[in-house]
């Protein structure tokens, strides 16, 4: 089990031991922002998104399977009795599928806000096989710098109030969320493609997930993925869904 690997309870060092009953009832976008960088009105981040890096809008990042649609449809999957506020997404890199996501909540429901976890350092395929090497931007002195060109895709669709990055592993995007008791309805786990790191990550965002949420993926294609996935949902007697390329599996309110 991915518990006897990794603690799926376990919180950042000086904070008071895990009480659900002082969880936060909603999680905000201007909660989140103070948190990580201070006051969102007077210290947006994205004020700050073409400092270093003047990137322009690019979507032509080719690797995207999620659509609208697609994104409409799961989240009619989440409880009925549960209010679609917060999302989480492990894994963003240049932002079109933030895009489509936050477009969708910017619209459709109003005050929510999607946290896009990532540390924009690409994955294995990328380091060893060079795939997609032109998107991870890499400097002359080795630092990818793909993240600026996620900055420049969200500013340029005005997402700066919907879309929030958070430059963090899976794993300490996972303990942040734990620390504050943040319960996404919707996570979106597009992160790690070698079998067994999906297989942690499913263990814990499902730790986090609020009860009657879904949490899906991409990259069902992928034999890692999909084998990470049906071994997560065996464990957990978990029914999985799947579509074209997406997956996806519903917590139960009990």
């Amino acid at each position: 089990m991915p518990e006897e690997i990794i603690n799926l309870d376990a919180i950042a060092v000086g904070r008071s031991t895990f009480n659900v009953s002082i969880a936060p009832t909603e999680v905000t976008f201007n909660q989140v922002h103070s948190i990580l960088y201070g006051d969102s009105s007077s210290a947006l981040i994205y004020r700050f998104g073409r400092k270093y890096f003047n990137r322009t809008f690019d979507r032509s990042y080719p690797h995207t399977s999620l659509t609208k649609d697609t994104f409409t449809s799961i989240i009619k999957r989440i409880d009925q009795n549960l209010k679609l506020q917060f999302i989480v997404e492990v894994g963003s890199f240049t932002g079109n599928s933030a895009s489509i996501m936050g477009n969708v909540l910017k619209k459709e429901y109003p005050g929510s806000f999607l946290l896009c976890i990532d540390t924009w350092l690409g994955d294995l395929n990328m380091w060893v096989n060079k795939v997609v090497w032109k998107h991870l931007a890499v400097t002359e002195d080795g630092r990818p710098t793909v993240y600026y060109q996620f900055l420049a895709n969200i500013i340029e669709q005005n997402l700066t109030e919907t879309v929030l990055p958070v430059s963090m592993s899976s794993i300490i995007g996972a303990r942040f969320l734990r620390t504050y008791q943040f319960r996404p309805q919707l996570i979106y786990l597009d992160s790690a493609h070698e079998q067994g790191e999906t297989l942690i990550e499913l263990a814990l965002y499902w730790n986090i997930l609020q009860a009657g949420g879904v949490l899906f993926g991409d990259d069902w294609g992928w034999l890692s993925v999909r084998c990470d996935v049906k071994k997560f949902m065996y464990m957990r007697n978990i029914t999985t869904e799947h579509f074209g390329n997406t997956w996806l599996m519903k917590k139960t309110l009990n």
